[in-house]
């Protein structure tokens, strides 16, 4: 037969905190569970509020882009005024360096030099995460600078990539390129050094090849 609990006085209730914390908890509890309940649905509510938000602000950035994109591929005259006016309302998104590409090669391919080299310099200075749009950029921007005829800031642009990813796999093509932007600005010195990075790292490959050709061309 189980042993009946005898049961506690008021007076040795006193003595055990636990029990005095428990009673006391019970207490607080019955009397502030609505304003409990209350605060919990409103930070439920807040949370709910905060995910529209921010939901709604990631579909107006997608359907800008898209509509600007879209008019882009339909030739439609407004079609860079929309892709500059994403770009800056979502500046330091991904959709944004992506618009800021797209506007540069855009650019560079009606030879509006001046606008393409805006875009491009824009995405250099603000986007590094994407290594085949860093490239897109420096290469982008070299190539303004080479149609502008100066063939030494588009080595320097080269070579400013190659100091940022000197461990890319693209690295060997912008030694080519910056070699021939020396050979073609006359600086003999720095085309030979460029070249020799690839002649002396490379295997046997086409690039290796290349830096080989314009070496002997230099001596």
């Amino acid at each position: 037969m189980l042993r009946k609990h005898k049961r506690l006085t008021k007076k040795e209730l006193k003595k055990d905190p636990f029990l005095i914390f428990t009673a006391q908890a019970i207490d607080y509890l019955r009397e502030e569970w609505v304003k409990i309940a209350g605060t919990a649905a409103a930070v439920v509510a807040i949370i709910a509020v905060a995910f529209l938000v921010v939901n709604g602000r990631t579909k107006s950035k997608i359907n800008a882009f898209d509509t600007a994109l879209t008019a882009l591929s339909n030739n439609a005259p407004e079609a860079l005024e929309l892709l500059d006016h994403a770009a800056n309302k979502y500046s330091g998104s991904d959709k944004a360096g992506e618009a800021l590409i797209t506007l540069g090669n855009r650019y560079l391919m009606e030879k509006d030099f001046d606008s393409a080299e805006k875009y491009f310099s824009q995405y250099i200075k603000k986007y590094t995460s994407n290594p085949i749009l860093s490239l897109n950029a420096s290469t982008g921007l070299a190539s303004v600078y080479e149609e502008k005829g100066d063939f030494k800031k588009a080595a320097e642009t080269y070579e400013s990539y190659i100091k940022k990813n000197s461990a890319d796999v693209f690295a060997p093509m912008m030694h080519i390129n910056a070699g021939k932007a020396y050979y073609h600005a006359g600086d003999k010195d720095n085309a030979r050094r460029h070249f020799t990075a690839v002649a002396d790292n490379e295997t046997d490959n086409q690039q290796k090849q290349e830096a080989e050709f314009f070496l002997e061309m230099l001596n």
